[in-house]
């Protein structure tokens, strides 16, 4: 007997298939971009490195851009929500930079893919604050979840209305602060290794060449400097 597809895994192959299509060219638009720059790539020569037409990129994507910055806007998934409401300790800076700089494509985030494209938001300002207007639209899920991390040991029955708005503002602050500092991270640290990597002579020449910063090495040395320029005083 011939196994036949259910109808409950039809919709997942074509979602797969959908998924698999779209990370191909979303990979050779960023490629193509980190070779030739993006006024020089085209959407046929994305088209060709897919090995797809026109016509089915178009299905996919709207423009050249959102394939290179991606066509599903930034998203929080559920998972890292509850980690970050839930994690130990009180610091709560790196947490919730390390929430934003995590917020992807809800099919999850492919992490070479997405250091592509932070140095190429750093090389293409315009295609940074692109994505940066795309992840405004979230600001307000992040911006909830900063709040509920500062209610943690709050006693409910004594706060005040005041208490309540108080902390609100805090998270809010704190949510679009961290906005400037990920552009900065992006600008900075990323596509500028230099910028306190460490040296690679593994080359044949001899030569030292920088490494480029790991997402982890960049917002571990983000956070430094962050709380070093904090500390000025008069600030």
């Amino acid at each position: 007997m011939i196994d036949t597809p259910t109808t409950s895994t039809r919709p997942r192959s074509r979602e797969d298939k959908h998924h698999a299509t779209s990370l191909r060219v979303e990979r050779s638009a960023v490629s193509l971009v980190l070779e030739h720059g993006f006024d020089n790539v085209t959407v046929d020569m994305i088209c060709t490195a897919s090995g797809i037409s026109q016509r089915t990129f178009f299905n996919y994507f709207k423009t050249k851009t959102a394939a290179i910055i991606g066509a599903e806007p930034p998203t929080i998934d559920e998972a890292s929500a509850r980690e970050f409401i839930a994690a130990p300790g009180d610091d709560l800076l790196p947490d919730a930079l390390a929430l934003m700089s995590a917020m992807g494509p809800p099919d999850g985030i492919d992490e070479q893919l997405f250091t592509d494209r932070i140095q190429i938001f750093g090389l293409h300002p315009q295609l940074l604050q692109e994505q940066l207007e795309r992840m405004s639209r979230v600001t307000d899920e992040v911006a909830e979840l900063v709040y509920l991390r500062l209610a943690r040991g709050v006693d409910t029955d004594t706060e005040t209305d005041a208490d309540r708005v108080f902390r609100h503002g805090q998270a809010e602050l704190l949510t679009h602060a961290l906005l400037g500092v990920l552009r900065f991270m992006a600008l900075q640290w990323i596509p500028c290794p230099q910028f306190g990597a460490t040296a690679d002579t593994s080359q044949e020449d001899g030569r030292e060449r920088p490494t480029r910063l790991t997402l982890a090495e960049a917002l571990d040395r983000t956070v430094t400097l962050l709380r070093q320029t904090l500390s000025i005083p008069g600030l």
